[in-house]
Formats: structure tokens, sequence, C-alpha cells
């Protein structure tokens, strides 16, 4: 899969903070799970616009199954390679070409081949191969992956049937930034109790 493409977590510009996160030794697992779903729900967010580059996710349900050569030159026109690959993978599994079933397959898989590549990455960290600490990444990283297979399941489904893009909700709160003026009032806040020559120096 090349590293351009929206699922990889090796993308230039996406999946940074869990790459950042993974690799920092004082993130604890939780901040790790934390990074990993902000970042999920960036690609969730961004995945109705990336199926539209191209030709439409429907087009490889016009396909006969078992025809190879005709499916690969389909995918080889997606800018999303990965992805359709991954899609024609779930609809040779279902034997089907009915939306529904192959985008609840789809779903299911790209979910652990997210889940997969978050592992493999933890793998290469010092820390991680404490089974201790691995096996509790593992358990979050299901978790925060896992919560998003539904919203996938739905942008594919969308995007198989050719319907409108469904508009992926966040879930996560961001934190708000601080005005300037709550900035000046924070930095006017004395830190600490003033020392006691300090004080005399006031009077």
């Amino acid at each position: 899969m090349a590293e351009n493409e929206i699922i990889d977590l090796g993308h230039t510009s996406r999946w940074a903070r869990t790459r950042r996160a993974l690799k920092d030794p004082g993130c604890a697992v939780d901040d790790v799970a934390t990074a990993m779903a902000a970042d999920m729900e960036g690609m969730c967010a961004a995945l109705s616009g990336a199926l539209r580059n191209g030709p439409p996710l429907s087009s490889l349900l016009r396909l006969s199954l078992g025809a190879p050569v005709q499916v690969q030159t389909v995918i080889a026109q997606f800018t999303e390679k990965g992805l359709a690959s991954l899609v024609n993978d779930a609809r040779n599994r279902c034997r089907s070409n009915d939306p529904a079933e192959v985008a609840a397959v789809a779903a299911r898989l790209l979910t652990q081949r997210l889940i997969d590549q978050a592992q493999c990455r933890a793998g290469q960290e010092e820390r991680f191969r404490d089974p201790e600490l691995r096996s509790e990444l593992s358990s979050q990283v299901a978790t925060a992956f896992g919560a998003y297979e539904g919203d996938l399941r739905a942008i594919l489904e969308a995007a198989l049937r050719d319907g409108a893009p469904v508009r992926f909700k966040r879930r996560l709160t961001a934190k708000r930034r601080m005005s300037s003026k709550e900035l000046m009032n924070v930095s006017l806040v004395p830190t600490g109790p003033q020392s006691t020559t300090e004080t005399d120096r006031a009077r």
C-alpha cells in the first residue's frame, strides 16, 4: 500500500498524532488511544471526499466476481487503490455485489487493517515489547478503532450506492482555544506566594 493513501498509518500528513504518541516513551497508553481515535475521526471525516477522487466506488460492483484482470484494470484507476482493493476483497469474501453486504465486510476489514498497522508500528518501539503493555495497547487500539466501524460502513455503503456522501459527525471534543483576553488574565494571576522581600517592596 502506498504511503500517500488515507487508510495507511504512514500517510505523510495524516495519522501524525498516532505516530508521535507511539514514539513518545512518556505517552501513556490511554493517551496513545486518544491520539488514535482523533486520527481515526480525521480519516472518517475525509473519507467521503477521498472516495470522490477517481472512479466511483460503485464501478467495482459492476464487475463480475472472479474477473481478476478486469478488476485490476479498474482498481488501477483509483487514487485510493488500497481502499479499492479492500472493497474488492470484501466483495469476494461475501460473494455478493450488494452494497450493504459489501460495505459491512469492507468496514470490518478496514478496521482490522488499521488495528494491525497500529500494532505493527507499536512493535517497533522498545516499550511496547513488554507483553503486558503490548496487551493493554492492543485492547485500547481495538476499542478506539472498533468504535468507528459503523461510520465506515455507512460511508462506504453510500459510495457504493452512488448516493449522497455521508457526513461524518465527530464525537471527540476539541479543546477550546483561549481568547487573547483570557490569556492576558491568566498571565496577570500570580503563579505563587510572593516572598517577604517582594511584599516589603510593594509596601
